[in-house]
């Protein structure tokens, strides 16, 4: 795809557009070349940091009627590349749209701009009897890169992903115009869900610039249980014993040992138990004791048989249960902590196949020689599995890897599991993209691609190659 290079005359044209030349940047650093791994650069030759909706709409329109690519950009939290600038163009940097613009809990809803932060609607919330369920682990993420993800999190079990809690969406689209995709209503029967197909397209469709949320009443009560088993495999195995025993837990999270030791290392931490080598962290809210502990003693019933030791039960605000979440939450900061290089695969699959994904893993980390720390979200099937470079060079660090991706891609495929569970595709994995879900469906992709975007230039080349003979051969 040939783009347009932007020159002075476009400079000129789009300043016009921005109010505060503070937000037209011509000089873009390397803040605006990467995103949390780093391992994909790309500047962008133009950043934009708009803060209405009339601002976006006419830089989109002056983009796509001029062929200058332009990507959405959040707080650069993403693993997969989605919000670098590979064909160079507009970096549309969306953090200062970072307003609450109306609060409504008589309709259960919350309207904010796409750029602010989850923490920032956390503590808007704090002192509110309603709040925000989703929760991924990076809470300095914009509401509009969890949508534009599908983002889970650590609550997807109970409370569902970004999707189930996601009203109404304000977009706009390459002919600069401003759409309302969804509505306050909590029910619709009513034709095609738009709102739906902008959520998770990776910013390849439209412009988020509002986003209207579900708000649920706040739980009165919440508590963990850290549940130890001799082996991680034990662990894995409880799970679907769990959820079957007809207890709703609101996260149900496993890791391992050998990957607590580098939270406990790099963040000069101890975790607080000291028997087991699997943990699963089971965690429970409702509205009353008595419903906790109805609810927690038939969950930790249902793992016996999994020869699961006594489990330790922690109020969900107490210093220890902070410690644990804690380490749940850094795990990704301390392989990264631990490494000179990482890349990550965040494949999901039936809950009750992943100990098949632990086993492959293992075995790979045998066979290709790498070490492949990982953890993840055992009620939903969504692991978190890391690349870790070591002492390699960078050429074999990048032969191994794609060795380690695609066989990882080739049990997700065998075992009817997705590519991405909550990370999305991006930049740094839409050449296994056709080859994971074939020709047939990619090309229905790139139809509703040319549907919204005629000239291609909303985040190009993302999540699968725009043309078709740009496809990678996979073997």
């Amino acid at each position: 795809m040939e783009y347009h290079k932007i020159n002075q005359s476009d400079i000129e044209t789009l300043r016009s557009y921005i109010a505060d030349p503070e937000r037209f940047i011509t000089q873009p650093t390397e803040h605006w070349d990467h995103d949390q791994f780093k391992t994909v650069r790309a500047m962008p030759d133009l950043v934009i940091q708009p803060v209405t909706n009339e601002e976006v709409e006419k830089v989109v329109k002056y983009a796509s009627d001029n062929h200058i690519p332009i990507v959405p950009r959040g707080n650069s939290t993403g693993l997969m590349g989605a919000n670098l600038t590979v064909e160079g163009g507009i970096s549309l940097d969306m953090i200062k749209m970072n307003k609450v613009l109306e609060y409504d809990p008589s309709s259960l809803t919350m309207t904010v701009q796409a750029g602010i932060r989850l923490k920032d609607i956390e503590e808007y919330l704090a002192n509110k009897p309603f709040t925000y369920m989703p929760a991924p682990a990076m809470h300095w993420a914009t509401i509009g890169g969890n949508v534009d993800t599908n983002a889970g999190g650590l609550k997807a079990i109970k409370y569902g992903v970004t999707r189930e809690h996601i009203r109404e969406l304000k977009v706009v689209l390459t002919d600069g115009k401003l759409y309302k995709f969804g509505a306050k209503a909590v029910k619709s029967s009513s034709g095609y869900s738009l709102k739906d197909l902008i959520i998770g397209s990776e910013g390849t469709l439209a412009v988020v610039t509002e986003v209207t949320i579900r708000l649920y009443p706040r739980p009165k009560k919440s508590i963990n249980a850290i549940i130890p088993f001799p082996t991680l495999d034990d662990a894995i195995k409880s799970v679907p014993s769990i959820l079957a025993s007809g207890v709703v837990p609101t996260t149900v999270e496993f890791m391992g040992r050998k990957v607590i030791s580098l939270w406990e290392k790099y963040y000069d931490e101890k975790f607080p138990i000291t028997t087991g080598e699997g943990f699963i962290i089971l965690g429970l809210d409702a509205f009353t004791e008595g419903e906790l502990d109805a609810e927690l003693k038939q969950a930790l019933a249902s793992t016996k048989q999994f020869d699961s030791q006594d489990a330790i039960v922690l109020n969900a605000d107490s210093p220890e249960a902070k410690k644990i979440w804690d380490c749940r939450e850094k795990l990704l900061l301390a392989i990264q902590k631990s490494t000179p290089k990482m890349d990550e695969v965040d494949i999901c699959v039936p809950i009750n196949r992943i100990p098949d994904v632990l086993h492959r893993i293992d075995q790979l980390e045998t066979e290709i020689g790498m070490r492949i720390p990982n953890f993840g979200h055992a009620g939903d099937g969504n692991l978190h599995i890391y690349l870790c470079s070591d002492n390699m060079t960078d050429e074999e660090y990048k032969e191994k890897s794609f060795k380690v991706i695609t066989e990882l891609y080739k049990t997700a495929k065998s075992l009817d599991g997705n590519m991405s569970g909550e990370h999305g595709i991006g930049y740094a994995r839409k050449d296994w993209y056709e080859w994971y879900y074939g020709k047939d469906y990619t090309e229905l992709l790139r139809k509703i691609k040319k549907i919204f975007d005629p000239n291609s230039v909303l985040n190009p080349d993302k999540i699968f190659p725009l043309e078709e003979k740009d496809v990678k051969k996979i073997e």
